[in-house]
């Protein structure tokens, strides 16, 4: 049995996992999805490739667990800023806050950094289902408040969230982009109510 560098094989099992979780992400953020290989990947953690496979098939499938976990998060993210608030109003800013809050804080370039990444087809549907859960909310505040076509305004407020996170991502002022979107959602919403 190979030497164990913590106290149980399972915590040692966890170590690696997440060791090549994090080199992972370093590769994605420093080089781009294309850079991700299961060598760069095994150069970065000073695991052997072969001892990479016993936790993944493919780089791909590294890179699909990363922006799994940090799709998870994200919501996780959204659900907190937005559990305790009962107008559907302010929900729906307090959402569109965290939401670019999270893009603010530099949390969002590790989602930003997959986007071309060629995913599994079983966990691209997977992160399709992760992206809906995130607009999820945006779909109830407008149902409840009486929106017309909730689903289609739901996915022209996500095209606008989309629009800034580009923008605060190329630099501009995050508080001036969160107020606009902000301001643009509502005015939307009331021309259309």
């Amino acid at each position: 049995m190979p030497a164990i560098d913590a106290p149980t094989v399972a915590e040692h099992r966890q170590r690696r996992h997440d060791a090549l979780i994090a080199a992972t992400c370093t590769i994605l953020l420093n080089e781009g999805a294309a850079a991700v290989t299961m060598a760069s990947v095994a150069a970065r953690t000073g695991l052997s490739r072969t001892a990479i496979y016993e936790y993944y098939r493919s780089a791909n499938d590294i890179v699909a667990d990363v922006v799994v976990d940090e799709m998870l998060a994200w919501n996780d993210h959204l659900t907190a800023a937005t559990a305790d608030i009962a107008d559907p109003g302010q929900r729906l800013e307090a959402w569109l806050r965290a939401a670019l809050g999270y893009v603010t804080d530099g949390r969002h370039a590790i989602v930003r950094a997959t986007a071309d990444a060629s995913l599994p087809p079983a966990r691209r549907a997977q992160v399709r289902s992760l992206h809906q859960q995130l607009a999820a909310p945006i779909v109830s505040a407008l149902t409840e408040l009486h929106v017309a076509e909730p689903e289609q305004v739901a996915a022209f407020i996500w095209g606008t969230v989309d629009a800034a996170t580009r923008r605060i991502e190329a630099g501009r002022a995050s508080e001036d982009e969160v107020d606009a979107v902000v301001t643009f959602t509502f005015a939307g919403i009331t021309a259309i109510a």
